[in-house]
C-alpha cells in the first residue's frame, strides 16, 4: 500500500471512530416536483416541512410543484452521490436528459478554456443554452470561453438539484433556452457532517481524493443562522491514452465518404508525413528515416487507407501523448448568514470561492516541412553530397525527447451575494446585490517559439570545427544563447538545444460580474377557483472581461534567419492570443409573471390553473428582446394531470462571441483541396455585431399517479424547440465549407476563410492550406424533438424496502443547418447523441444495509450526422455501463463501497471526419460520453452529527 492509499485509509478510519450514535441514512427517491407527489415524499426528499414551502425553479411564483405547466424534475443529491460519488455535476451529467457537456475525460486540449471543468447540455441543444443557478441566482461564467464549471457550486449544503427541461427566459433571462439547472442550498442545516472517500481504477490510476466538512447552528438567540462548508477534491489525471488498450490502437476513420472510397474505422493509424525517427521529405534522399541517430534508412509504408496522408501501421507517428483525463484540483469554500431582522424582515449574505487547477497533455511536440539546408552540419558528409551546396529539402519530425505541448491553468473565483426578504400582507419581497469574479491564469508549456526554431535549425561549422547556429556567426548580437538543433534520429535532440526552442505563453482572463435585482409576489385579489398571484422582478447586470496575454499574434522578425521564417509566420506556435483590453455588457430587465386559477373542484377538472410571464431585456451590446412564456396545468383528479408551456426565448451573445481576443492554433486538418491530413494554423475571431438567438419551445406533458398502484409515478413531457438566429462558429476547416469552396470553384464567400499559399487552380502538395479562420454568425438554424420520461416504484419486499427510478429522454430529431445553403443535419440517432437514453436507479434497503445500483444505458448509434456520407459499417452498437454501492449505517456513519463500470465496459471505438479529430492520437478514439477510466473503486465515509 502506498502512502497515499494509506493516508486516505488512516482519514476514513478516523471519520469512522467519529460516530456516537445509531441513524439510518434513508433513502430519498427524489421526485418530479410536477408529477403530483404527495407531502410526505417531498418532505422525505426536501427536508421541507409542507409542500407549498418548495419553491419551483422556473416561476417566482409557484410554490406548489402540483400547480407548475413546466416540467421540473427534482433529484436529491443524497440519491446522486449514491451510486456516483466523484461530484454532483458528473453524477448529473449520467442523466439522460443530458447529452453533450464537457468534463476532465471529455477532450483534454489547449486551455482557451478550463479544460477540467463539468459544463452541462440540456438535450445536446449547446451548453450556452444551459442556464446554471445557486439558489436561484445566476452563475457567472468560470472560463475564458465564457462557460460555467458546474463544480464551483459547493456540494455539501446542497438539498437537491432541480432541473427545468422548458424555456425560461421569461423569468431568468438569456441562455434559458434548453432549460435551466438550479442548485439548491439547505439554508436549515442544523449539525455538523463530514464526507471522505478514496477512489483509485483497475489500473492503479485515475485516483480520486475528496474530502468535506459543513456545518449549521442557530445563533444570537435563535434569530440568525450560520453555516458554512469547505470541500477539497484532487484527480491527479491520466496522462495519455496509451494507458489503455482501445487508446494503444489509435483509431480514427479515414477515406473519402463515397461508395468507392467510404469512411472506414482504421486502428494503428498513422501519418506518413512525419515519423518519430525524422522524415525528410524531398530531394533526392526523399522518403528516408533515421531510425537510428544520424543515419539514413527507407521509410516503411503502413497498409493503405484510403487518405492519402494517412496509413495503418509503418513508421509514420502519431500524437501519442494526448491526457486521456486531466488532472484537476480545487478547493472550494462556502459561508451562509441568515438573520431575523423582525417577524417579517430576513437579511442574508451567502458567498463561494474556489481555487481550481487543472494540468492535461495537448499534444506531441511536432515540426512538421521545416526546410533544412542541403549542408546542415548534424548530416553526415555522405548524405550532405547527393545535393548540390544551395539545396535544401524539408523535413517532419514528432520529438519524443521534447515534453509534450501542456497546458495548466490556475481558476480563482468567487460569488457572493446579500439582500432581503419578507412579507408584507398578502405579498413576499426580496432584494439582493450579488458580485462575482473568475480569473483564468493559463500557461502553456513547451510551446516552439519560431524565431529561434528558426535559428537553431541551421546548424553550421563554425572556423574551429564545433556545431553552432549560422546566425551565431552572421548577427552574433541576434540570438544570444542559440543552441543547434539536430533532429536526425530517434533521440537526437539535445536537452540544452530543446530547452533553447521551447517556452512558456500565459494569459491571464478576468470576468467580473455585478448584478442587482429583486421581486415582489403575492395575490392582490382572489378569484372563484382561488387566488390570483402575480409576480414583479427586475435585474441589472453588468459583466466585463478582459485579457492579458505573452503570446501576442505578432510576426516574427526574420533578420539573419535564412530558414523557416517567412512575412506570415508568429512568432509563437501555439495558443497565440491578443490581449483584450477591458470590455463590458450591461443588461436592463424588468419582468411579470402572473398565475390564474381558472376551475376548481369540477368533475373533469379538479384544478385548472393558467400561468404566464413576459421579460422585457435591453442590452448595450445587442439592443432590446422580450420574452414570454404561457402556460397551463390540468388535473383532472389525484391520478392524472396534464401540462403544457409555450415559450419565446432568447440567448444574447456574451463577451466572449463579441469580444474575445484573436487566438491562434496549429491543429491537424484534412484539406479537401489537395487531400492531405497535415497541421495548419487554426485562426478564431470574435464577432461584435452578433444578434440574440430566438427560440420557440412547447411542451405538453402528462403525470400519471394511479390510486391502484401505491407508491407509483409516471411522467411524459413533449418537447419542441426551434432556434433560429442562432450563433455558430463558421469554420473554415469545416468539411461542408470546404466542399461549397470547392464546388464553386474559388469563388464562394466562404473561400476567404481558407488561407493557401497559391492559387486556387493549384491543387498540389505545395498549396495546402497554411489557415483556416473561424468566428461566430448568427446563421444556424436549429430543431429538436423528444419526450422526457420518469418512473417512480417502491414496494416493501423480504423485510425491507426496494425502490426504483427511471430516467428515459427520446430524442429523435436534431436538425441544423450550420448556414444558408447548407444541407440539413439530423444528429439524433448519430454519435454521441442516442436517440434512446435511460438511466435507472434500483436500491434495496434492510436494517442498516443498502445496495444502490445505477444502470445507464445508449441506443446504436450512425457514425455521423450527415447522411449523405458513406461508411463502411455505419452502425455503432449500444453501450451500457453499471455502478454499484454496497453502504451499512454504523452508528452516525455511513460506510460505502462504489464499483463504478462495474463489468469494465470499453469505450467504443470511434473516429471523427476532419479536423483534429482526424488526426491520429490526437482527439477520440472513443465515443463522446462513454466511460473511459474502465472499472473504479471507491471507499468512504459519511458522518452526521
Amino acid at each position: 500500500m502506498n502512502r497515499t492509499i494509506q493516508r486516505t485509509a488512516s482519514l476514513l478510519a478516523g471519520v469512522s471512530s467519529l460516530a456516537i450514535a445509531s441513524s439510518a441514512l434513508a433513502f430519498a427517491p427524489a421526485q418530479d416536483v410536477g408529477a403530483g407527489v404527495d407531502q410526505d415524499a417531498v418532505q422525505e426528499d426536501t427536508g421541507s416541512s409542507q409542500v407549498e414551502d418548495i419553491v419551483v425553479t422556473g416561476s417566482r411564483i409557484i410554490r406548489n410543484g402540483n400547480n407548475s405547466p413546466t416540467p421540473v424534475t427534482v433529484v436529491s443529491t443524497q440519491e446522486l452521490l449514491t451510486t456516483t460519488p466523484s461530484t454532483v455535476v458528473q453524477a448529473l451529467q449520467e442523466l439522460p436528459v443530458f447529452s453533450g457537456g464537457r468534463s476532465p475525460t471529455t477532450q483534454p486540449g489547449n486551455s482557451s478554456q478550463n479544460n477540467s471543468a463539468r459544463v452541462l447540455n440540456l438535450r445536446n441543444v449547446g451548453i450556452t443554452r444551459t442556464l446554471v443557478l445557486f439558489d436561484g441566482r445566476r452563475v457567472p461564467p468560470t472560463s475564458a470561453t465564457g462557460e460555467v464549471n458546474a463544480d464551483f457550486v459547493p456540494s455539501m449544503l446542497l438539498e437537491r438539484v432541480d432541473v427545468v427541461t422548458g424555456g425560461a427566459s421569461a423569468v431568468y433571462g438569456s441562455d434559458a433556452v434548453a432549460g435551466v439547472v438550479n442548485f439548491v442550498t439547505d439554508r436549515d442545516y442544523n449539525g455538523l457532517k463530514i464526507d471522505a472517500h478514496y477512489g483509485v481504477s483497475k489500473y492503479g490510476d485515475g485516483e480520486e481524493y475528496k474530502f468535506g466538512i459543513a456545518g449549521g447552528m442557530d445563533v444570537l438567540g435563535d434569530r440568525g443562522h450560520l453555516m458554512g462548508s469547505y470541500e477539497y477534491f484532487n484527480s491527479p489525471g491520466i496522462f495519455t491514452k496509451l494507458d489503455r488498450e482501445f487508446g494503444q490502437k489509435v483509431y480514427t476513420v479515414q477515406g473519402a465518404g463515397t461508395a468507392a472510397n467510404p469512411y472506414r474505422l482504421v486502428q494503428n493509424s498513422r501519418l506518413n508525413q512525419t515519423s518519430f525517427f525524422g522524415l525528410i521529405r524531398s530531394g533526392p534522399l526523399a522518403d528516408r528515416v533515421f531510425r537510428t541517430n544520424g543515419v539514413l534508412s527507407p521509410f516503411q509504408h503502413g497498409t493503405p487507407t484510403g487518405a492519402s496522408t494517412v496509413e495503418s501501421g509503418g513508421d509514420g507517428g502519431y500524437f501519442y501523448n494526448a491526457s486521456l483525463q486531466s488532472q484537476y484540483q480545487s478547493d472550494l469554500l462556502y459561508g451562509r448568514f441568515d438573520f431575523d431582522v423582525t417577524d417579517k424582515v430576513r437579511f442574508f449574505a451567502q458567498a463561494n470561492y474556489m481555487e481550481g487547477h487543472n494540468f492535461n497533455h495537448h499534444e506531441t511536440t511536432d515540426f512538421r516541412n521545416v526546410t533544412m539546408s542541403s549542408r546542415n552540419a548534424f548530416l553526415a558528409p555522405e548524405y550532405q553530397a547527393t545535393m548540390t551546396p544551395a539545396q535544401t529539402f524539408t523535413f517532419s519530425k514528432l520529438v519524443t525527447q521534447a515534453p509534450p505541448k501542456s497546458s495548466e491553468t490556475f481558476n480563482t473565483s468567487h460569488m457572493a451575494f446579500a439582500g432581503f426578504e419578507g412579507e408584507l400582507g398578502r405579498w413576499r419581497w426580496d432584494v439582493s446585490y450579488v458580485n462575482s469574479r473568475n480569473e483564468q491564469a493559463t500557461q502553456n508549456r513547451a510551446n516552439p517559439n519560431n524565431m529561434r526554431l528558426s535559428a537553431a535549425l541551421d546548424a553550421v561549422r563554425a572556423p574551429d570545427g564545433s556545431i553552432v547556429c549560422n546566425v551565431t556567426l552572421t548577427n552574433p548580437g541576434l540570438y544570444p544563447g542559440c543552441v543547434p538543433l539536430n533532429l536526425f534520429g530517434p533521440t537526437s535532440e539535445s536537452q540544452a538545444a530543446l530547452d533553447y526552442v521551447l517556452g512558456v505563453t500565459r494569459f491571464v482572463a478576468t470576468t467580473e460580474m455585478n448584478n442587482i435585482g429583486g421581486t415582489i409576489a403575492g395575490s392582490p385579489f382572489s378569484l372563484p377557483a382561488g387566488d390570483f398571484q402575480t409576480a414583479f422582478s427586475f435585474e441589472w447586470r453588468k459583466l466585463e472581461y478582459e485579457l492579458v496575454s505573452n503570446a501576442q499574434p505578432d510576426r516574427a522578425t526574420c533578420t539573419g534567419l535564412r530558414y523557416n521564417c517567412a512575412a506570415n509566420t508568429l512568432i509563437w506556435q501555439s495558443n497565440v492570443r491578443g490581449d483584450r483590453t477591458p470590455v463590458s455588457q450591461t443588461v436592463s430587465e424588468v419582468a411579470m409573471e402572473l398565475e390564474a386559477p381558472i376551475v376548481r373542484d369540477l368533475t373533469f377538472a379538479q384544478d385548472i390553473t393558467l400561468n404566464g410571464a413576459v421579460r422585457y431585456t435591453d442590452y448595450d451590446t445587442s439592443g432590446a428582446v422580450t420574452t414570454w412564456k404561457v402556460g397551463g396545468d390540468w388535473v383532472v383528479n389525484d391520478s392524472l394531470r396534464f401540462r403544457a408551456t409555450r415559450s419565446r426565448d432568447i440567448r444574447a451573445p456574451n463577451l466572449n462571441d463579441l469580444f474575445a481576443p484573436r487566438l491562434i492554433n496549429p491543429a491537424g486538418a484534412t484539406d479537401v483541396h489537395t487531400g492531405i491530413v497535415g497541421q495548419s494554423r487554426f485562426i478564431t475571431d470574435p464577432n461584435p455585431n452578433l444578434q440574440p438567438e430566438e427560440a420557440d419551445t412547447l411542451t405538453v406533458g402528462m403525470v400519471l399517479r394511479p390510486t391502484f398502484i401505491p407508491r407509483f409515478s409516471l411522467s411524459l413531457d413533449y418537447y419542441d424547440i426551434e432556434i433560429g438566429n442562432a450563433i455558430v462558429n463558421i469554420q473554415g476547416q469545416n468539411i461542408t465549407i470546404q466542399n461549397i469552396c470547392e464546388a464553386s470553384n474559388g469563388t464562394s464567400s466562404f473561400c476567404a476563410l481558407i488561407e493557401r499559399p497559391l492559387p486556387f487552380s493549384d491543387r498540389s502538395a505545395a498549396n495546402f492550406a497554411t489557415a483556416f479562420y473561424s468566428r461566430p454568425e448568427n446563421a444556424q438554424t436549429l430543431t429538436t424533438k423528444g419526450v422526457d420520461i420518469e418512473a417512480n416504484y417502491s414496494m416493501d419486499l423480504w423485510g425491507g424496502t426496494l425502490s426504483t427510478r427511471v430516467f428515459a429522454a427520446y430524442q429523435p430529431e436534431l436538425i441544423t443547418v450550420q448556414f444558408e445553403g447548407q444541407r440539413p443535419e439530423d444528429a439524433a440517432g448519430a454519435a454521441g447523441l442516442p436517440e434512446w437514453r435511460v438511466t435507472t436507479f434500483v436500491k434495496y434497503q434492510i436494517g442498516n444495509w443498502s445496495v444502490d445500483a445505477r444502470n445507464r444505458w445508449n441506443a446504436s448509434t450512425r457514425f455521423n450526422a450527415n447522411e449523405a456520407l458513406i461508411y463502411e459499417n455505419d452502425h455503432l452498437n449500444a453501450y451500457h455501463t453499471t455502478n454499484l454501492t454496497v453502504s451499512y449505517d454504523l452508528n452516525r456513519t455511513n460506510l460505502f463501497f462504489t464499483v463504478s463500470n462495474l463489468f469494465d465496459r470499453q469505450p467504443t471505438p470511434y473516429g471523427a471526419v476532419g479536423g483534429p479529430s482526424g488526426v491520429p492520437g490526437l482527439f477520440g478514439g472513443f465515443l463522446p460520453g462513454e466511460d473511459t477510466i474502465g472499472r473504479f473503486f471507491t471507499v468512504g465515509a459519511r458522518v452526521r452529527f
